[in-house]
């Protein structure tokens, strides 16, 4: 058992490589389940998230009543920041920001259809302004929208998330950011000058992974077929990245000890059934 836990320890580390785009000098099988396992959950992840948007979506463009083809102004802010914010002092707008990008970002984590609905009828509009004058369209920006939100979340699960300014300027960032980059990558002719007049991003975003492994496949199956608790244990380890105490918490184990150990079982009974051997 120890040999098996080495392996899959190897892979872990091979897996934040990968995560952050990099690449290890000696690849691990073992890892392509992991690599599978986090591709699983994020498009569980992206499932879950796109009803919560797809409904906000339909819900502004019902309140707007406009046609996709024509762009208004988007509105200053919601109803509770309508007051004069520039009456308060550079500590009490710090503190506000911070209470709003809390409440913003556990709306989004908890599933608040209110928060959804906030964000796009307040905050798309600038998105498909931006879009749309960069050679773009509407169903482009509610692309670009949903995928902002996933990865705003992503970033709050690796603890990467260091805000300087509002949650939802930051959100304007990133769409600029997947914006800029699909257009590179489809290659585009497009005038990007000024499109970056301030940066609250880093490149640290992971838009793409490099290649989806060849077991994607057979790995999601069986993770499908596990259940909980194996589950929820490698979405909370593999995913939303939780430290095996707040696991352990989280899922009622004795300790952080007794969470890992199971871990290893769930891995390896999808790996009995992907035909992995130990090397």
């Amino acid at each position: 058992m120890d040999i098996e836990n080495h392996q899959w320890d190897l892979a872990d580390q091979e897996l934040d490589l990968w995560l952050k785009g990099e690449k290890n000098e000696i690849s691990i099988p073992f890892s392509d389940i992991l690599k599978s396992a986090y591709l699983t959950f994020r498009q569980k992840q992206i499932e879950r998230l796109s009803q919560f948007c797809n409904q906000a979506y339909e819900n502004y463009i019902e309140k707007e009543r406009i046609n996709l083809e024509i762009v208004h102004e988007p509105k200053f802010e919601d109803s509770e920041v309508r007051f004069r914010i520039e009456e308060l002092s550079e500590s009490e707008k710090r503190d506000r920001t911070s209470e709003e990008n809390k409440r913003v970002i556990d709306g989004i984590l908890s599933g608040n259809q209110k928060i959804f609905n906030d964000l796009y009828e307040y905050e798309f509009s600038k998105v498909v302004n931006l879009i749309i004058r960069h050679s773009g369209n509407v169903e482009n920006a509610k692309d670009i929208f949903q995928d902002a939100i996933i990865i705003l979340i992503e970033k709050v699960y690796s603890n990467k998330l260091d805000l300087t300014c509002s949650i939802k300027t930051y959100l304007y960032s990133i769409c600029k950011y997947l914006w800029m980059d699909q257009v590179r990558q489809n290659k585009r002719v497009m005038q990007m000058i000024k499109l970056f007049d301030k940066e609250y991003i880093t490149n640290d975003i992971s838009i793409y992974f490099h290649s989806t492994p060849g077991i994607f496949e057979n790995v999601n199956s069986e993770i499908n077929k596990l259940g909980d608790p194996c589950q929820q244990l490698l979405e909370c380890y593999y995913y939303k990245q939780m430290s095996w105490e707040e696991i352990a918490i989280k899922l009622g184990y004795a300790s952080a000890a007794s969470a890992r150990n199971q871990k290893y079982k769930c891995l390896e009974r999808i790996r009995s059934k992907v035909n992995i051997e130990i090397e």
